[in-house]
């Protein structure tokens, strides 16, 4: 979908954002920024979560803050981070949240750690702050974060399969209170 956004040729620039953003402060400068613009994912490679199109230009990791640069770190990067963005930033304007979808996980704790492939992009703060929002939303779009039947048993799956291969985290281990596992709203329930 996004080389779609080449089609848009009505428009003097386009700012495209993915949809597993949480936008945390106003982005309007966004369209003052040259075109293409986007957050490094390295060296070479720029992440698609934010961009603003024509040619490529960085603009600073908190404008799409991928949330696994919370976890994995060494200690020594970890603290770097923290000196440049805080513990829970507060100076961030777009957190991206990779992996299972914290709508798609246990409201109890970010579900990315009970799976060995997505593990890197497990960030407990980073599903907390999203739970934080969805909190504040109004009931009729907290609603369409309500999770399927088929979805709670993958969950269920992977935290068994965490439990089994005895995980270090111990995530696994904690009772999980999410109040959707017992909101069914499919109709073969």
């Amino acid at each position: 979908s996004k080389f779609r956004l080449w089609q848009l040729t009505d428009y003097d620039k386009i700012i495209f954002i993915d949809a597993d953003l949480l936008i945390l402060r106003n982005v309007d400068f966004l369209f003052a920024m040259p075109e293409i613009t986007a957050t490094g994912n390295n060296a070479t490679l720029f992440n698609s979560g934010v961009m603003i199109f024509t040619w490529w230009h960085r603009i600073p990791k908190h404008m799409n803050f991928l949330k696994h640069f919370w976890e994995g770190d060494s200690e020594e990067a970890k603290a770097k981070k923290t000196q440049l963005f805080g513990a829970d930033p507060p100076n961030l304007y777009v957190l991206h949240y990779l992996g299972l979808k914290p709508w798609l996980c246990f409201r109890d704790y970010d579900c990315n750690w009970n799976n060995f492939m997505m593990r890197e992009f497990a960030s407990d703060v980073a599903h907390s702050r999203w739970w934080k929002t969805h909190d504040k939303m109004p009931r009729k779009l907290q609603s369409y974060c309500l999770l399927r039947t088929r979805q709670k048993a993958g969950l269920e799956w992977d935290r068994r399969q965490a439990e089994k291969a005895n995980l270090e985290d111990g995530h696994w281990r904690r009772n999980i209170t999410d109040p959707r596992l017992k909101t069914c709203f499919e109709k073969f329930c």
